[in-house]
């Protein structure tokens, strides 16, 4: 069986079945599949359709799907292809005007990661897939970005089915987040069932919701416990939607045989495959709306087993044009998300310096917070951020921070990778980011988890004060970095495969890639919505010493901070001693500025402050000749007043 490709632009042909969906089973809910159902079911069975069409080629029913996954930008790209999600609409409409009557299938990530979204928290995402006409999703890891509430409200308003059939929720039969577990639908005249499947790998990683309250069970087991249950209910086209790694893709098509079309999303290349050794199809749709799967279905007359399939590739470039409703919704978010720059995000007690010559050069307590809060976010013990992430190149004055301010200081939509580094590893690391002082260059350290000492008149790679360089943490005592220990270290992307001098990163085991890493505005979007929760829950006595502890445990595992979590700590810690109303300089300290009470209003907001986490040791020599030259200047003016009491000057000397 071969696999027919084209990046063509066209549309389904004519001979393609015209009729309607009939009504089917609809999706499965949400609960686990019927043991009995599934124990039914575990021989192969060769259910007749319960409705058959014909082309007048014999008898053969026909199918088209369409299949994308992983879009962020609704918008189009500046370089070609361009995509755009009025572009990708308007070439999905082309098809469903054909007659082809296409079931459109998607493998999740939508919500994030965008610069739009950290706006909007991906509302802009529910009017375009629902304009597209989506029938089916797969939920992927990014629909968490904003938390579970968020991921909720946003499903709710799809006019489609959001599937995740093997991660439930701790202490029930129901799937995670609300989601359905399996589709079936009469389509065409062809009984297709859908399950919706995700790896365990990308769960561990997500830093707005709590994964211990998640339970994952193995996607090959469920696997084959759905394609049971969906051919017990007289489906004959058996469809894996599904949100994990080509390679755990693979896996699924060889070891569940009853799947016909594997279709996949998290990886963003394009990719079809017969897989071997079933010769299953396996595709998926590359990113961001600029691509787009038609594969075609066809049962030979009178059969319901063994359906031919092909697949052929749509590029979505400047030549696609826009559909007009779609364009219209992608105008509205764009003029949202520019009204939207002048809202309120959260206040800082401190100046915040992000000025090239400060944040290329030494400390600044912008990066402290950045980092800072990327390190939670990610559930790393160190984070190393090149300080050319930081864009806005002015100081922030204490007070209001608005949505503008934020994009100028983080206008990329950075990914995260988190590496295993050893000690000696990191330092090396930091070596390559002192290596070009004093120029003012990207590659200069913002760190979290980390503090050091370089000495500038060194040459480059033998910067780093030997024995300088110290793990820290919240709360607890500096500890000497081990050369040989390996510690959990977040990087860029960028970083992470070695661009701007950081080659010895490409050394180190990944243990989350880019594709499942947390975005870093978006997790200080993130910290800011937490601070506006905190602030609605004052009254409950939300102590900062929880935040503090949570914190630290969430540096030593892979989990991050839950809300929720939050919230069960300070009903733990309101019979103890610590005052909510406890003075801002003591928070400060404590939470390294990242959530302390105003002094006036009572509110939680940021005060990031310098803490000695980069020290030039030329510099402090330096400031301490000048100090000391002041103090001779400060003693030679005095001298005149010391001689009159110089016997007793004498006598203390000789004493």
């Amino acid at each position: 069986m071969g696999c027919a490709a084209s990046s063509a632009n066209r549309v389904a042909p004519e001979s393609a079945i015209h009729a309607k969906p009939t009504a089917g089973d609809d999706v499965a809910p949400a609960k686990k599949f019927a043991e009995d159902d599934v124990e039914m079911a575990q021989e192969p069975v060769s259910s007749e359709p319960q409705a058959t069409l014909s082309t007048g080629d014999g008898g053969a029913r026909k199918l088209t799907i369409l299949h994308f996954n992983d879009v962020y930008n609704i918008e189009e790209q500046a370089r070609e292809p361009v995509g755009g999600a009025a572009r990708f609409c308007a070439k999905v409409k082309e098809v469903r005007k054909s007659g082809a009557n296409p079931l459109v299938l998607f493998s999740g990530d939508a919500y994030n990661p965008s610069l739009m979204s950290t706006m909007t928290l991906g509302k802009q995402m529910v009017p375009i897939l629902n304009e597209i006409g989506v029938n089916v999703s797969c939920i992927g890891n990014h629909e968490f970005d904003y938390g579970l509430d968020n991921l909720m409200k946003l499903n709710a308003q799809c006019n489609f089915p959001w599937l995740m059939a093997n991660v439930l929720e701790r202490g029930t039969d129901l799937p995670y987040a609300g989601a359905g577990t399996t589709w079936i639908e009469d389509w065409n005249g062809i009984k297709v069932g859908v399950v919706g499947l995700v790896e365990e790998e990308w769960l561990e990683t997500l830093g707005a919701v709590n994964v211990s309250d998640m339970i994952y069970k193995d996607f090959v087991e469920v696997g084959r416990e759905a394609a049971a249950y969906l051919k017990s209910k007289g489906a004959e086209l058996l469809v894996a939607l599904t949100h994990m790694r080509e390679p755990n893709d693979r896996k699924l098509a060889a070891e569940v045989p009853e799947f016909h079309l594997i279709l996949g999303g998290h990886d963003h290349h394009y990719v079809s495959a017969f897989v071997e050794p079933h010769n299953n199809l396996m595709v998926k749709s590359g990113t961001d709306f600029r691509d787009l799967s038609i594969i075609e279905v066809e049962f030979a007359a009178g059969s319901s087993t063994e359906p031919k399939l092909s697949v052929e590739r749509i590029i979505i470039d400047s030549s696609v044009p826009e559909d007009p409703a779609t364009k219209d919704i992608v105008n509205e978010y764009m003029k949202i998300m520019g009204d939207k720059m002048d809202e309120d995000i959260g206040e800082t007690l401190e100046p915040l310096d992000g000025r090239f010559q400060t944040v290329r050069n030494r400390e600044s307590n912008l990066g402290n917070f950045v980092a800072d809060v990327w390190r939670k976010a990610a559930g790393a013990q160190i984070t190393i951020l090149n300080s050319g992430s930081l864009r806005s190149d002015s100081i922030l004055p204490a007070g209001i921070i608005k949505a503008r301010d934020f994009v100028a200081i983080l206008p990329m939509v950075d990914t995260t990778m988190v590496l295993e580094c050893t000690g000696a590893q990191v330092v090396i690391a930091l070596e390559n980011a002192v290596s070009q002082w004093p120029k003012l260059e990207g590659r200069f350290p913002q760190v979290s988890g980390l503090k050091f000492k370089f000495d500038p008149l060194q040459p480059p790679g033998n910067r780093i004060v030997p024995g300088s360089v110290y793990l820290t943490e919240f709360e607890m005592e500096p500890e000497l970095l081990d050369m040989e220990r390996k510690y959990k270290t977040a990087v860029k992307e960028y970083l992470g495969t070695g661009k701007d001098g950081f080659n010895i990163f490409t050394e180190c085991k990944v243990l989350v890639d880019a594709e499942a890493g947390v975005i870093l505005p978006s997790t200080i979007k993130c910290h800011f919505i937490q601070l506006r929760v905190l602030n609605k829950w004052d009254g409950k006595k939300i102590w900062i010493r929880s935040l503090t502890s949570r914190w630290i445990k969430n540096a030593k595992t892979r989990s991050n901070v839950n809300l929720v979590d939050m919230e069960k700590d300070a009903a733990q810690d309101e019979n103890k001693s610590y005052h909510h109303s406890k003075s801002t300089m003591d928070t400060q300290e404590r939470t390294h500025g990242l959530a302390v009470t105003h002094p006036d209003t009572g509110l939680y907001c940021i005060a990031p402050k310098l803490e000695g986490r980069i020290i030039n040791i030329r510099e402090v020599v330096e400031d301490d000749e000048e100090k000391e030259k002041k103090k001779e200047e400060e003693e030679e003016e005095e001298e005149p007043e010391m001689q009159d009491g110089n016997d007793d000057t004498s006598l203390l000397d000789d004493l």
